[in-house]
């Protein structure tokens, strides 16, 4: 039934992207946002309830679609839905794997950001792959007492495209270079600014992949010293899943940049 809702979500996004005026009219939208809510509340809500692994999922999910619902009893901008539609595609994709989870499916079920870095991991860097697979499937299941491993997987991850797409010595090669002081060798700031440079990305882009790296470099820090400065883990294990997440969600950004997927 998720399927389903998620196909009529997006063909609710292409209804109100194909629509030519500033205003989104109601006779567009209402149709397609009932039949979303209607089949979520009456079929997948009670089932999703006793089995949500994260508080509040339920409750996010209830408020973007009565949000939409809203949106649609009068002519809105489309902007105002693609802003529900973005915030409710990942809560939909976390309500499914707790609910193949609960049915005993353990399938990985990714997002199409995640597809698409995968596929590309196992054309170019199988092993690669593997790692951010693993670091999938550790989130997906969400039972981990430490989730150390699994944030210097996601940092290997990155390292290992970085050093992929711009190799020591040409960046050593590249007109202009210079080592950071107390270097031997290319900073990873630096073949991140190889790359994109390269492509002639604008500045801008460039600042804002180098401030993600910085994040990455203090989330996975951050939960390094978890361990040490926290008591019980398991008292504290849904901070950490929040801090993997977030750390997750700027290595795919970078990655993302990196191997050119939109």
């Amino acid at each position: 039934m998720l399927g389903a809702i998620s196909s009529q979500v997006a063909k609710l996004a292409s209804a109100v992207e194909n629509v030519r005026t500033k205003l989104v009219a109601p006779a567009v939208a209402q149709p397609i946002a009932a039949a979303i809510a209607r089949s979520y509340f009456e079929n997948v809500r009670p089932e999703l309830i006793p089995v949500a692994e994260r508080g509040g999922l339920v409750d996010e999910i209830d408020w973007v679609l009565q949000s939409i619902l809203s949106l649609a009893t009068a002519p809105r901008e489309k902007q105002a839905y693609s802003g529900q539609i973005a915030e409710l595609t990942p809560y939909l994709l976390e309500a499914n794997v707790a609910l193949m989870k609960a049915r005993g499916d353990r399938r990985l079920v990714l997002s199409q950001t995640e597809r698409a870095v995968l596929d590309t991991l196992n054309r170019m860097l199988p092993a690669t792959a593997a790692s951010y697979e693993q670091v999938l499937r550790d989130i997906a299941n969400g039972d981990r007492i430490s989730w150390r491993g699994t944030a210097a997987e996601l940092r290997e991850t990155l390292r290992e495209v970085m050093d992929q797409l711009a190799p020591d010595d040409k960046v050593l090669a590249s007109p202009g270079f210079q080592l950071e002081q107390r270097q031997t060798r290319p900073t990873q700031k630096q073949k991140v600014r190889f790359i994109l440079r390269a492509r002639r990305s604008k500045s801008a882009a460039v600042a804002v992949a180098e401030g993600s790296l910085d994040t990455v470099d203090e989330a996975v820090a951050s939960l390094a010293r978890s361990t040490y400065t926290r008591g019980a883990a398991s008292t504290h294990a849904a901070t950490d899943v929040a801090e993997i997440r977030n750390l997750k969600r700027y290595v795919e950004a970078l990655l993302a940049e990196l191997l050119e997927i939109s």
